[in-house]
């Protein structure tokens, strides 16, 4: 197993770092892991420990900050 991953973890997919930090919303015994991301969209991602790596909540927290720091400027 590549690593444990569980209900409420804040993750980000590997290949597709547009999608944002997501959070576990339900890892299933065959492995499957229901992730909510930005804008509300909820994916279920088979093999999902194999393409999601965990975010700590500071790091998850300091990027929301830089991007929300840069819509303002662009606004």
């Amino acid at each position: 197993m590549i690593g444990n991953l569980y209900e409420g973890q804040n993750v980000r997919h590997k290949a597709r770092a547009e999608w944002g930090v997501g959070k576990i919303l339900k890892v299933d015994t065959c492995g499957t892991i229901r992730v909510l991301f930005k804008e509300n969209m909820q994916l279920s991602i088979a093999k999902g420990a194999n393409h999601l790596v965990r975010v700590n909540k500071n790091e998850s927290l300091s990027k929301t900050h830089k991007n929300k720091g840069s819509e303002a400027k662009e606004l």
